[in-house]
Parts: C-alpha cells; structure tokens; sequence
C-alpha cells in the first residue's frame, strides 16, 4: 500500500471505531477491531510495520483503550 491508502485506511479505522464500540461488546469488539486493524497491517512494508502499528494504538488510545497485548508481547519479541 502506498502511505496515502495507509492513511486512509487508518482514518477508516478511526471512524468505524464509534460503531464498532455500539455495536460490539468485549470479545466481539477485540474480533472485528483486530481484522480490521490486522487487514491494514498484513499490507505494509516490513519498514512501515512498526509505524503503523503505533498508529493502530493511537487509535484504541485516542478512545481511552489499550493496546492488545498480544500485539505488545509479539513486539517486545521481535526486538529481542
């Protein structure tokens, strides 16, 4: 993807959220919230990866969520 789809992607992210919070509930939210964010993630390069991830947390920060820490532990391995 080139950074003008990522961000647009991101920004489709950003604004599903509020429906995504109304609609989904615990389980459910973390399922349909980590496609999509995954989705955008299995389509970058692996030098964007990082980056975009951070921007995927800023999401979930932006409504007072944090992280998945699967993400955080597969992260924290990789930099081992």
């Amino acid at each position: 993807m080139t950074l003008q789809e990522i961000e647009q992607r991101l920004a489709d992210l950003q604004g599903a959220m509020p429906r995504l919070l109304q609609d989904n509930h615990g389980t459910e939210f973390w399922i349909e919230f980590l496609e999509r964010a995954d989705a955008i993630r299995d389509r970058v390069s692996l030098d964007l990866y990082d980056w975009v991830t951070e921007r995927i947390y800023e999401v979930l920060v932006s409504y007072g969520i944090s992280p998945p820490s699967q993400w955080i532990l597969m992260a924290a391995a990789r930099a081992s």
